[in-house]
């Protein structure tokens, strides 16, 4: 079969006669090859619509920055808050009173509230008998 049939005919003339000539005519798909024009035009709209997904892209990103410097202090304080309620403790820092017990060679760290709060053996330099604790024994 030939590649072009009815090359002379111009376009309105050439389907008239390719339905009177057809056994028949069904819906059929099939690789159309573009032409330059075609071609610039899919260019120019591909390269609108990747500048336009761009832009939505940055909006979503600046959107989610914004949702993120919002919601991460208070997700800072939920996991706090969940942490002392699974431990059932509170990390606290504050002055705390360390009074040497001699006898047990331990150190005791207290509270404001003369509760012990940490306690450990003493140091090597601690063990040591000095005027300061001579001085405390007479008070």
């Amino acid at each position: 079969m030939e590649k072009q049939i009815l090359i002379g005919e111009t376009a309105s003339d050439r389907l008239e006669q390719l339905k009177n000539s057809a056994e028949k005519v069904e819906s059929f798909s099939y690789p159309r090859e573009l032409n330059t024009g075609e071609i610039q035009e899919l260019q120019s709209h591909l390269s609108q619509d990747m500048i336009t997904v761009d832009q939505e892209e940055q909006k979503l990103k600046v959107a989610k920055e914004i949702f993120k410097a919002a919601t991460k202090p208070v997700k800072q304080t939920i996991a706090k808050n969940l942490q002392m309620i699974r431990t059932q403790v509170e990390e606290v820092t504050e002055d705390v009173y360390l009074l040497k017990d001699v006898e047990e060679s331990k150190m005791g760290y207290y509270s404001k509230e003369a509760k012990l709060v940490f306690e450990r053996n003493l140091r090597p330099e601690e063990q040591q008998y000095s005027i300061t604790d001579h001085l405390r024994k007479a008070q």
